[in-house]
This record gives structure tokens, sequence and C-alpha cells, in this order.
């Protein structure tokens, strides 16, 4: 898988010794080897983040293998001299580790669209999330179609709610869902920090940001501290808005450029609604993406272009494309490497994808 890897520019890199934690960067770091402190094990994902990163050696206390969330399996040598290692599941305790989505690749992506779609003088706006969101532009909110290029904004929407310093809740004991590295953790305790944290008791209460907030909760009391706009949602049930997807638009704004599109199109488009991209370049022709499956179940993506795509590798495995779109399988809680290379719609096809 070596040769899939996005160029990474970090590749002096050649160990880690001591807490990891959340030392992992996109694209993926090549590791030779790691030593690994009990706290690391309170990462979900760091067997398979491990094997992201080649890891060739991994060091910890005693002989084990270890066991993450998605099924991925890893052996660490111990110091100990046991025969059988011992069976790990990650992660050893659920604790709060600061954490949030990289933000894309602005320029790369402004090529991509360039090379897609035939543009005149004058601005456009781009949505990089391959979803519909709400965005807030010059103080107002918009809506915008998934991966969606217009020369117009005029589809006003409500927005969400910013969240004040202090927030009530009449929610004595309810159950928490926040955002680690890769992975959206539950826990019955209140969590001192994330990128979102949603509260589920008879209904739902979710506070996202595009970065890790302080957060305190004692009988139904929520105190946030937190340098960046911070937005608070009701909902009935918490998964129903999608939090891991606000807080990567919350993250990622969208992209103004001196591009008038010809066409209002969708630039593509990704489903189902748990796959969400960790990373984005384009260069000469090829798209590299990072994409992971934030659910318990496995799945078959569908990746769909206003564009020819020519050829896609995950993994390194060559798949069979259907003209315009991909079907990518992805296991619960995998992350996949995904490369594309694309191609211009003649403009017969490329009329119909226009938008109203």
């Amino acid at each position: 898988m070596d040769e899939e890897l996005p160029p990474n520019p970090r590749d002096d890199e050649k160990a880690f010794v001591g807490p990891i934690m959340i030392n992992f960067s996109i694209p993926f770091i090549n590791i030779d080897t790691v030593k690994l402190s009990d706290e690391d094990l309170n990462i979900a994902q760091l067997p398979q983040l491990l094997k992201l990163s080649n890891v060739k050696k991994v060091l910890w206390k005693y002989k084990a293998k270890i066991i993450g969330v998605d099924g991925s399996e890893i052996l660490a040598e111990g110091e100990d001299n046991i025969k059988e290692p011992f069976i790990v599941l990650t992660p050893l305790e659920i604790n709060a580790i600061p954490w949030s989505f990289t933000k894309i690749d602005e320029k790369a992506l402004i090529n991509l669209v360039k090379d897609l779609i035939p543009c005149n003088e004058g601005d456009g706006y781009f949505n990089p999330s391959p979803w519909e969101r709400k965005a807030l532009i010059e103080e107002r909110w918009y809506y915008f179609r998934p991966g969606e290029i217009t020369g117009n904004l005029n589809i006003r929407t409500q927005g969400y709610e910013l969240a004040g310093y202090k927030i009530e809740s009449n929610f004595y004991n309810p159950k928490f869902y926040f955002l680690n590295p890769f992975y959206i953790e539950e826990s019955r305790y209140p969590i001192s920090a994330s990128s979102f944290v949603s509260l589920q008791s008879d209904s739902a209460l979710s506070i996202i940001s595009s970065d890790p907030f302080n957060m305190k909760f004692n009988l139904g009391k929520i105190e946030i501290e937190s340098e960046r706009p911070v937005y608070i949602i009701k909902s009935r049930r918490w998964n129903e808005i999608k939090p891991a997807r606000i807080s990567w638009d919350l993250k990622n704004d969208i992209i103004r450029l001196d591009c008038k599109p010809k066409y209002n199109v969708i630039i593509y488009k990704i489903e189902p609604s748990s796959v969400i991209p960790l990373y984005f370049d384009y260069k000469n022709g090829e798209l590299s993406l990072i994409l992971e499956n934030f659910s318990d179940d496995d799945i078959i993506s569908t990746l769909i272009f206003s564009g020819r795509i020519e050829s896609v590798k995950a993994d390194g495995e060559e798949l069979i494309t259907e003209f315009d779109r991909v079907r990518i399988p992805i296991r619960r809680w995998g992350i996949k490497n995904v490369r594309i290379k694309i191609r211009r719609l003649i403009e017969p096809y490329l009329k119909r994808k226009i938008i109203a």
C-alpha cells in the first residue's frame, strides 16, 4: 500500500517514543518504531492508525495483540517474559482526546473545479462538503447542495444558534457522544473537551465547533470555554443532525474563487452520510482522497463526480468504475486511501449535470 499513499512531507520522522496520542498527521507518517504508553491505548483507532503509518515495530510494557474498534489487529513486543500475548481491546479507558478534522487544501480543490468546469469572468462559490450544508457568508446563512459550484448566493436559510458560555438543560444523567481521533465515543460520564459533544436523554442537545472546546457539566448546567464560535442544536436523537459533518463544515468554509461557472453543477458527492473525507489533494488530473466510514456498519460508499472517471485505486486495489461514479467498500470505522484519475466531461454530458 506504500506507493498508494499521498506524498508525505514528514517521512523523516521514523520513530515515536513516549505518548504518541494524536501525533497522527494526514497524510499518515511512515514510522519505523513506536513505543506505546497506556495512555496511547485510549485511542480507539490505534491499531488501524499504526497500520496506516506502516509501523514495523510496536513496543509496550507487555507482549500483546491489540485489537481496535474496526477489527484491526497489531502485535506489540513486551518487556515481560510471558509466552502468550495479552489480548487488549482499545480503548483501555474512554477519555476525551482533543482532536478536530483537518482543514482541506483549498488550492487543490480550486484546481479540481477549474479543470472540470468551464469558467467565465467573475466570482464563484464552491461548497467543499460532499453533502448539503448551511454556511455563514457575510453574516447571512445560505444553503448549498453537495459539492456545489455556483455564481449566485440566492438560497437563504435559517442558521445554527450560537451557544452561550452557560447553557441550562434539564438532563440529569445523559449519555455523552463526542469526537475523539478518528472515532465517535460514547460515555455515561461528562467529558472535558471535544470538537462536538452531543448529550442524549429523552431528547438531544448537540454543542458543535470547528475545534475542541472545554466543557463542564453539573446537574444539567453546561459551561463552555472556546476561542471559536460554538453552536447549539436541539434534536430528537443526537445522530439525526450528523454533528461530525457539521464540525467538518465549520472547519472548511465555502470557497470563493475567481471563476464564475458556466454551469451550476455538483462537482462531487459522497454517499452514505457516514463517510467523511479526511484529506483531499489534486494534481494533474489525479485526485487523492482519504475517506473514513464513521459508523458501526460495513458500507459500500458511492462517489459521484461531474467528470469522467478513468480509473480508481483504493488501498492499491483497482476498482470498477461506472463512467462518472465509483463504489468503494469500507468496513466499519475503516479508513481508505483512494486515488482517482478524472477528466472533464464533454459539453453535452456536462449540461446534464446542471442544477437549478
